[in-house]
């Protein structure tokens, strides 16, 4: 049995980000084959300031003082890129505990200083790996991310309501997401009279972030908003078609690999990561001209195009794939195995 330490500057336990999700089910997964897995997390989410969190952040590496004092662990996935995470890679270093650098958001290169004293990189696509070794020199495995379990059957195809309404839901609607995209889609269908129903999750943005731009749901009789839901079984059985308009350049997609793993059709755009996500399960379409904070600009073609595709999607017979979770697990579990120097299982 070896002891395996995750940790990361930002909330795993209870944070909502796809990179948490993954670890706390990467962290399972490794318990259940036998290895001693400690999880010590700071205070900070992803895409925040670390103003106000000195404190939390103090306390994290008195923690990890103390564990490398008392049982100092035989490797390390350290989840952190822009600084932070750099006083706890010292320390992981000093005490020569072989260190993994978790690096989820490929757009951002690390600090050079976390880069130098780590001893290997882990990123979620072939996309993030080639944009990784492009900007920094030095390579990076790339080992797609373990998502949450699903428990849906699987013998019988989706089929959505033929007549109607047809409920597509776009998660976390923020700009950066294809807000703007999401938005048009809404006019169109209205204008037209399309039996559609679009459903925004929250994820890091709420219906408190919409307002202040202006969107309420009262004023868009075909837009609700609901609240975040960690069973993703019950969403995706709620789900006709997944949304995933995404503007910046996505690692991975983990929403969108779920989505097909339901057997839901998603419609997304082909940015990053998101056509390794979505695979068979949907179709990328390129995205639009945007301009500052992710304002979009589409042509009416454009917005034909994305409604259309939806259109056919939605026509579509869709089998839940149990099989290709269970698969895609177990090669990240092996492969999370190899990297941190763990025996083969």
């Amino acid at each position: 049995m070896s002891h395996v330490l995750i940790a990361s500057v930002h909330r795993i336990h209870t944070g909502r980000s796809g990179e948490a999700v993954h670890l706390r089910q990467l962290t399972g997964a490794l318990r259940a084959t036998g290895e001693r897995v400690t999880v010590l997390d700071g205070p900070m989410d992803p895409g925040r300031p670390s103003a106000g969190h000195e404190a939390g952040l103090r306390s994290l590496a008195d923690r990890l003082d103390t564990l490398l004092a008392r049982d100092r662990p035989d490797a390390a996935l350290l989840w952190g890129h822009l600084g932070e995470e750099t006083e706890l890679v010292r320390r992981l270093a000093a005490a020569d505990v072989p260190t993994v650098l978790e690096h989820p958001a490929a757009d951002l290169q690390p600090v050079p200083e976390t880069l130098r004293l780590i001893d290997e990189v882990v990123v979620p696509s072939e996309f993030a790996r080639r944009l990784f070794g492009s900007q920094t020199g030095r390579q990076a495995r790339a080992i797609e991310p373990c998502l949450r379990g699903c428990d849906c059957p699987s013998d019988t195809p989706r089929e959505p309501a033929r007549s109607g309404p047809y409920r597509l839901t776009f998660i976390n609607p923020e700009p950066a997401k294809g807000l703007g995209v999401v938005m048009h889609l809404v006019a169109a269908a209205s204008a037209a009279k399309l039996p559609f129903r679009f459903r925004f999750v929250e994820g890091r943005w709420t219906a408190a972030h919409l307002a202040r731009l202006g969107i309420d749901p009262a004023d868009l009789p075909g837009v609700e908003i609901v609240e975040y839901r960690a069973d993703i079984c019950a969403l995706y059985a709620e789900t006709d078609l997944l949304l995933v308009p995404s503007l910046w350049q996505e690692s991975f997609g983990m929403v969108a690999r779920e989505a097909v793993i339901h057997g839901v059709p998603v419609v997304a755009t082909r940015v990053g990561g998101l056509p390794q996500a979505v695979r068979g399960g949907g179709v990328c379409l390129e995205p639009p001209q945007w301009g500052d904070g992710y304002q979009v600009r589409m042509t009416a073609a454009e917005v034909r195009a994305w409604l259309a595709a939806v259109v056919t999607a939605l026509r579509g017979a869709h089998q839940p794939l149990p099989d290709l979770l269970s698969r895609a697990t177990a090669d990240s579990v092996r492969a999370y195995r190899a990297v941190l120097g763990l025996s083969p299982r």
